[in-house]
């Protein structure tokens, strides 16, 4: 009996391994970052935490005048989805002040990106908001 239960967990662990080894390996990036393929909706997408160098326009968010008012600073992060054209075709927004939402969406809405290959690019986008004195 114990041997019959050892057979089924190193089966599981067998199937396990295969999968692991049958993902694709990650793409190297300049910096010697990760990026890795995925796909979406049958569309070949590269996700990269460091999206913003296949950037070709970029626009920087105005500082909201509530914020300036009270003296509101902080960093955003917008996830971006871009077409194999280069084009933001949707714009979330991940963490920041609630303050700067509508600013940094319609920045991030904004960009336009170089895709590799043709293929669509997932990633994050930051913005920071820093008065200066």
């Amino acid at each position: 009996m114990i041997i019959k239960g050892l057979i089924h967990k190193l089966g599981w662990l067998a199937v396990i391994m295969v999968a692991l080894a049958l993902q694709p390996n990650p793409l190297r990036t300049a910096k010697g970052d990760f990026a890795r393929n995925i796909w979406s909706n049958g569309v070949k997408r590269i996700e990269d935490k460091n999206i913003e160098r296949y950037a070709v326009n970029q626009v920087q968010p105005p500082y909201p005048v509530l914020a300036q008012r009270y003296r509101i600073e902080g960093i955003v992060t917008v996830q971006v989805h871009v077409d194999g054209e280069g084009k933001v075709r949707k714009a979330e927004f991940v963490k920041g002040h609630s303050i700067f939402r509508s600013v940094s969406l319609d920045a991030a809405r904004q960009w336009q990106f170089r895709p590799p290959d043709g293929a669509g690019l997932e990633g994050a986008i930051n913005f920071a908001f820093k008065l200066r004195d």
